[in-house]
């Protein structure tokens, strides 16, 4: 480095102007697709539908039409996926539950009153869902899951038990291709929701609105047109936060 590089403040980096940026929209409307189908167009597709597009899900939809593709990636299987195992040490609690189950068996129906233990079962169900990830299968529910844990965010250490977020990932799982409309209202009774936003403080003595807000805001009506005037009022978040009091957690 030169010396007077060295005692000379650097400038300030100009951030680019994102005034008026637009996200690009299609042209091309609902016409069916009538082009070519080639190694290239497979690639795209399982880019967009799946994480990556490994040269076996390429060579294998190689053999099918674009119909039958897309059918294909679009149809999720109907039963969920084996649960997460217990692949850590037994709990150090006298008379914790946990230590009844077997390793290799699974955890999601046995509480545990053994903060350490409960924090081994995080990994488990973070390693559990990574793996679904990793080894998916050739179909869209893996992305669509996690794409559906973005839309209703939660957080592991929030929600505050393993059991709670596992049964989370089984309502994204059991939603994703169905009914937006039963979708919002699971997600809504869902015990990890009702922790994540403090839905289960919600009393009628002392409304909490913050599920009631980001169920309008964030989670299906929105902000508005360039983030403007909501078209939704406060007396909408108030009267959701009304309707939504009772619903609470028995530990």
């Amino acid at each position: 480095m030169d010396r007077r590089d060295f005692l000379t403040a650097k400038k300030k980096p100009v951030s680019p102007d994102l005034t008026g940026f637009k996200v690009a929209r299609t042209n091309s409307g609902l016409t069916p697709y009538t082009g070519t189908f080639g190694i290239n167009e497979i690639i795209h597709l399982l880019k967009r539908t799946m994480f990556g597009a490994v040269k076996a899900d390429v060579d294998y939809f190689k053999t099918k039409t674009l119909s039958q593709a897309v059918n294909e990636l679009l149809t999720v299987p109907i039963l969920p996926p084996a649960p997460p195992v217990k692949n850590y040490a037994n709990s150090v609690t006298v008379g914790d539950p946990d230590k009844d189950i077997a390793a290799g068996t699974t955890w999601v129906n046995t509480n545990t009153t053994d903060g350490g233990v409960d924090s081994q079962r995080v990994s488990s169900y973070k390693s559990w869902w990574t793996g679904l990830m990793i080894n998916q299968d050739r179909n869209i529910l893996e992305k669509l899951v996690l794409f559906w844990h973005n839309h209703f965010a939660t957080e592991t250490t929030d929600i505050g038990r393993a059991i709670w977020s596992y049964q989370n990932n089984a309502i994204l799982r059991k939603n994703a291709i169905g009914n937006f409309k039963l979708f919002v209202k699971d997600i809504t009774l869902d015990t990890g929701m009702l922790r994540y936003l403090n839905g289960y403080l919600n009393t009628n003595t002392a409304p909490d609105e913050n599920y009631g807000r980001e169920l309008q805001e964030l989670f299906t009506v929105g902000k508005g047109i360039n983030n403007g005037t909501p078209p939704y009022s406060e007396s909408d978040v108030k009267a959701a936060a009304r309707v939504l009091t009772g619903w609470t957690v028995n530990n």
